[in-house]
């Protein structure tokens, strides 16, 4: 029996998906803790684990491509897509640097 082949999109949903968790625990947080201290620490602390996680899905995507699971042109794809959702992960947690209690 084989396995099921992972599709080609997956690892951009992987991205978009870390950015979206993210951004509603930032946002769970403001909601609960408007203009605190309290929602910015976690904002903190929620993006460095969202970038962490992004880190760990770009180098999978590095080592899926080096193993020919992933072709060419997906990998592209799958590398933009980790660049935009760092990029969104970075400018969701601006706010909380910018509008300090």
């Amino acid at each position: 029996m084989k396995a099921l082949k992972q599709s080609s999109v997956q690892p951009v949903v992987t991205a978009f998906a870390i950015w979206f968790v993210h951004f509603m625990m930032l946002w769970a947080a403001s909601e609960i803790w408007p203009h605190q201290w309290t929602a910015n620490a976690l904002a903190w602390a929620f993006t460095a684990i969202a970038l962490l996680a992004v880190g760990v899905h770009c180098v999978r995507l590095k080592a899926r491509h080096a193993d020919g699971e992933l072709p060419g042109w997906s990998y592209r794809v799958a590398r933009g897509a980790v660049a935009i959702a760092t990029a969104a992960v970075v400018f969701t947690a601006l706010p909380s640097v910018v509008f300090l209690p």
